[in-house]
């Protein structure tokens, strides 16, 4: 079994990408389940509500919903509703836009979220590192070392730093390092909207090398790919290349994400 922690459906790259399509990709990759996270609303591009995530993953089983907080005035309805859906478990955990949304991932609005997650073994996930050129954000606050204060904070709360903090991926290393429930993906990271190529992997394989030798393994990674951004069957075969033993590889591709998100799969 595969499951990509990381994918997309909705307005993104100047289109409209389906669950259709993302179905298909899984097909193509041997992808079983895609952990399908909600957009940051954007005032150009309508992106879909949480309720109709939902919807897409109930009428399409393979697709897993993950909700996400805007942070706007409306936080304390946002997290009241997000607790609601989660006691439901008709969502498996919640997605902040760090860096997208100018604010910090420890502000004080947000604890009411971390505290009910952490008491109740649901994970968050962060954007961490870089953003999209030209799109008005901040990247201090997207940077993974900001997650440390929130895992200091919140001990015994799951966390994944999404995007390997890249460029910053020794300083979200450093992090998982530190604080026992935190987590990476690694999705997004090589060039947007274009095919993964040999020499592209070829750096990566060694980059990640270097991760593993700081950590001293793979064991606290996911797979994820961030589609419709990548191929999913190019982004499988470039984490696929990286020195993993047996354990990982059954870590990363499938028993973190079923663990972390609590998934019946």
């Amino acid at each position: 079994m595969i499951i990509d922690c990381h994918a997309h459906v909705g307005n993104m790259g100047g289109r409209v990408w389906t669950p259709q399509e993302l179905l298909a990709q899984m097909d193509e990759a041997g992808v079983d389940y895609s952990l399908l996270i909600t957009l940051e609303e954007q005032q150009e591009n309508k992106q879909l509500t949480i309720e109709e995530i939902i919807q897409v993953c109930e009428k399409f089983p393979r697709l897993i919903p993950v909700g996400r907080i805007d942070y706007n005035d409306s936080i304390k309805e946002q997290t009241d509703k997000l607790i609601g859906y989660l006691k439901e478990k008709k969502i498996v955990g919640v997605k902040f836009y760090l860096g997208y949304q100018k604010y910090h991932a420890n502000d004080s609005k947000l604890h009411p979220i971390y505290k009910f997650c952490q008491e109740n073994n649901f994970p968050v996930m962060y954007h961490t590192g870089m953003l999209e050129t030209g799109f008005p954000g901040l990247l201090k606050s997207s940077h993974p070392l900001t997650i440390d204060e929130v895992a200091d904070a919140f001990p015994d709360l799951k966390i994944i730093i999404a995007h390997m903090g890249n460029p910053w991926i020794m300083d979200c290393a450093a992090v998982m390092l530190k604080n026992r429930n935190v987590y990476m993906d690694f999705s997004a990271y090589f060039t947007e909207y274009a095919p993964i190529k040999d020499a592209d992997t070829e750096f990566f394989v060694k980059r990640l090398s270097e991760v593993k030798f700081f950590l001293g393994d793979f064991k606290k990674c996911l797979f994820g790919t961030d589609w419709p951004l990548y191929s999913q069957k190019e982004y499988l075969n470039a984490v696929q290349k990286l020195p993993m033993t047996d354990e990982e590889k059954e870590l990363v591709f499938r028993k973190n994400a079923k663990e972390i998100f609590n998934l019946k799969v």
